[in-house]
């Protein structure tokens, strides 16, 4: 056995766990009365952690419910739970009455099992549902024995402590067995937990191994996962060894197992009913969709069964949509090459907008971040000079006597030909949105470069040198048209040239109380009036959000997005501002992505960066060409360890002149993880994606 302190970073995810599933339970998204006796602290976790833990508990419901559905009148079956920490389940499937036939052994150290059974027997309700106690085992690993639950304290690793345990306990090692281990096979070593699935192969003839686990180390988000645990003492030992599906079904079956399937999160919740996706959906306002799909996409149900059990992991993983990941995998066609600078801390920031001034200064506004130390909403305007690769970045003093810009995030900024700047929409949180339109007018776009500070000074404050000054729009009613843009976010805007008129179309988005927006709406800007397009007519787009807009000549071409049912979206869709006629494109093999941005060159449309479902068909840098529909995708550059990338949540702008496109911020609220900020510029070299 192990010394305590080893033991105690993995026990400290388990007590963390549990906090979070209670959570979770109290918001509604999973019944389980009994974690209330579990956890320690009553703390509300944030709606993308408890929807987190919500599809963990599905995958455990669904494995279980499958188990018992498999064997189905078989008159003695057992379940083994290992690394069981303080999980519910003996008393959430005893409640149901699914217990009535069945052995419930649980694994884990003896601290642990220990302080479980501690637990229970302090709790009257807890202690009514165990079974009496049989005479006490001579094995001091058997903690509790009782006719249908068993509790073990054994390391995991000792294969021959927990084989004695349980032979001494009196299981039947012939009896149909589900052997489960919800997030901790993924601490031990690789050669430890090869050895313990091997040698449950050999012992259990007729059983299913299913574990719960992380996979996908290698992109911005793996790194960051990886990160976390290694800080918390817990790290990920064999993620590195089976980093995806196909590695992991290899190793159950290199390890003597007949059959194995994964399924990944994403596929389940797509698997459940639409009436329970969209119970969830609505429980609490949410807008971290992209680091939902992220957490989805890096944990997996594997199943490996044989003998009695041979056909439960294909029935456990049934309905995924590998095939469709497989289509979209056939367009990637290269790795990427980009180049990355540094720059200070005032860029690190997502949901921000970035504007490319004639001057060769990019206009950052917005976005979350950080300020005195604290992350936050970002207030204010930074102007910073990409003439040079030092990326010198200056605030920009506002005069905001109305108070109009605010700390937004997800709104969308367009430059006019009179150098004025619109921002339309935005949200300070997911039940305020910003409806004013705001004009800036930049007075001097002046910077003080680092050589021209004095020395004994630390900050440049210069309003006098760089400054603005901020309006809000007093908009008018068109005579045809009697509505205007009501107040959103992640919707696109941009600016269209009919002849010696400037038009700025606003399409899509979000809106309070969990809309979401298939509305356009065309604003004229000498007049100030607004036009709605009809969306009534064949190519219209849908009801979408966190999509991607650019202009091509006179055409709108709107790009990707998230749809009602929060599915990302593989679809094209052009706006004819002649004749305000919409169209959509049939690009073979589109990838799904939202929350990217693009650009037109050379009649090709760039897709930067975005997120989907598919961890191994996820958005690179995709290029369409417009004129052809011809269509490829550029996987990502490896990623640094020390320097992980989320390419989603950002801004760029495209220099044309010197045929780069340059990547401002990005990241995200990571699950458990964390919040990370993108914390360089990235470079991309157009002729090397489009020739």
């Amino acid at each position: 056995m192990l010394k305590m302190k080893s033991q105690l970073p993995v026990q400290g995810t388990n007590d963390s766990s549990i906090i979070s599933k209670f959570s979770m339970a109290l918001k509604g998204y999973f019944s389980d009365e009994f974690l209330k006796f579990f956890a320690a602290n009553h703390r509300h976790r944030s709606p993308l952690i408890n929807r987190g833990y919500y599809i963990r508990a599905k995958a455990m419901e669904r494995m279980f419910h499958q188990f018992l559905q498999t064997l189905f009148g078989f008159p003695v079956k057992q379940i083994i739970s290992l690394g069981a920490g303080f999980d519910t389940s003996y008393f959430r499937l005893k409640s149901e009455k699914f217990l009535c036939d069945s052995t419930f052994i649980e694994v884990d150290f003896e601290s642990v099992i220990t302080r479980k059974l501690k637990c229970v027997n302090s709790h009257s309700v807890l202690k009514a549902m165990m079974p009496e106690g049989a005479p006490k085992c001579s094995n001091k690993s058997v903690i509790f024995q009782g006719r249908n639950y068993i509790l073990i304290g054994a390391d995991l690793r000792v294969i021959y402590e927990l084989d004695k345990a349980l032979e001494d306990a009196g299981i039947s090692f012939e009896c149909p067995t589900l052997i489960f281990s919800e997030c901790a096979m993924t601490y031990i070593d690789v050669e430890s937990s090869n050895r313990l699935i091997e040698w449950a192969s050999k012992k259990f003839p007729n059983a299913a191994f299913v574990t719960y686990e992380q996979i996908h180390p290698d992109d911005g988000f793996g790194l960051i996962m990886q990160k976390h645990f290694q800080s918390i003492g817990s790290p990920l030992k064999s993620i590195l060894t089976f980093p995806n599906e196909k590695s992991q079904e290899n190793r159950y079956m290199n390890l003597c197992w007949t059959e194995c399937s994964i399924l990944g999160m994403n596929q389940l919740f797509s698997m459940l009913p639409l009436e329970e996706q969209k119970r969830i959906q609505s429980l609490e306002l949410f807008d971290e969709f992209e680091e939902w799909h992220l957490k989805c996409s890096h944990y997996i149900l594997a199943c490996a069964s044989q003998g009695l059990l041979a056909s439960f992991s294909k029935a456990l993983c049934s309905g995924t949509c590998n095939d469709k990941q497989h289509k979209y995998e056939s367009v990637i066609s290269k790795r990427l090459h980009w180049t990355v600078y540094e720059h200070g801390s005032e860029l690190q920031r997502f949901g921000q907008q970035c504007v490319l001034l004639p001057n060769g200064l990019v206009l950052t506004f917005g976005g979350f971040g950080i300020q005195d130390g604290k992350h936050q909403r970002l207030g204010g305007c930074l102007l910073t000079d990409v003439t040079t690769e030092t990326f010198q970045s200056q605030k920009l003093e506002v005069e905001d006597q109305g108070h109009c810009m605010g700390q937004r995030i997800h709104h969308c900024t367009v430059l006019l030909k009179d150098q004025r700047l619109v921002v339309i929409g935005g949200r300070s949180s997911p039940s305020k949105a910003y409806n004013e339109i705001v004009t800036l007018r930049i007075k001097s776009t002046t910077l003080i470069h680092s050589s021209e500070l004095k020395s004994d000074t630390k900050t440049q404050t210069s309003g006098d040198i760089v400054s603005a000054e901020a309006h809000v729009l007093t908009h008018q009613y068109s005579s045809t048209d009697s509505e205007c843009p009501p107040a959103r976010w992640r919707h696109t805007a941009c600016v269209v040239q009919l002849g010696d008129v400037e038009k700025i179309v606003v399409f899509g988005g979000r809106a309070p109380g969990h809309k979401v927006l298939a509305s356009c709406f065309i604003l004229e800007t000498e007049k100030w009036t607004w036009e709605k397009v009809p969306q009534d007519q064949p190519g219209a787009p849908g009801p979408r959000h966190s999509h991607s807009c650019t202009v091509w000549k006179s055409v709108v071409v709107i790009s990707g997005g998230v749809d009602l049912k929060e599915k990302p979206l593989a679809a094209v869709h052009t706006l004819d501002l002649n004749t305000l006629k919409w169209k959509q494109l049939f690009i073979p093999s589109f990838i799904p992505r939202y929350s990217h941005t693009s650009h037109i060159w050379k009649n090709n449309l760039i897709l930067v960066g975005g997120v989907n479902t598919f961890p191994t068909a996820s958005p690179g840098v995709g290029v369409v060409n417009l004129q052809t529909c011809q269509y490829w995708e550029w996987h990502l550059p490896p990623q640094d360890l020390l320097r992980p990338i989320l390419l989603h949540n950002h801004s760029s702008v495209l220099q044309e002149e010197r045929r780069k496109i340059l990547i401002f911020g990005g990241g995200g609220n990571c699950f458990s993880f964390g919040t990370h900020l993108n914390t360089c510029v990235i470079e991309i070299d157009l002729q090397e994606l489009c020739g």
